[in-house]
């Protein structure tokens, strides 16, 4: 693997980030990292962190869960995740 995101395993649009936002920010204050929603991020670790920081703030929305199980699933099959931004 050349380290190129490949498929995206899940879009949001901008009302979406807002809506994730709190979970982002608990993130950043946890480790420094930000998602920026114009900027890109690879994460290959503290995927822990996001997903502990998106269970605390979650609203139980659909964003929440499928980011959640996106995470996840990297996390057990030991891949990293590219945050793309505009």
């Amino acid at each position: 693997m050349d380290g190129k995101a490949k498929d995206h395993l899940l879009s949001i649009n901008s009302s979406e980030y807002v809506e994730l936002l709190p979970a982002i920010e608990l993130f950043r204050a946890k480790t420094g990292l930000f998602i920026d929603q114009y900027g890109d991020l690879k994460l290959s670790s503290g995927v822990s962190s996001l997903v502990e920081s998106l269970e605390a703030t979650s609203t139980g929305n659909q964003n929440y869960r499928s980011l959640i199980r996106v995470l996840r699933a990297s996390e057990e099959e030991g891949y990293g995740i590219i945050f793309l931004g505009d």
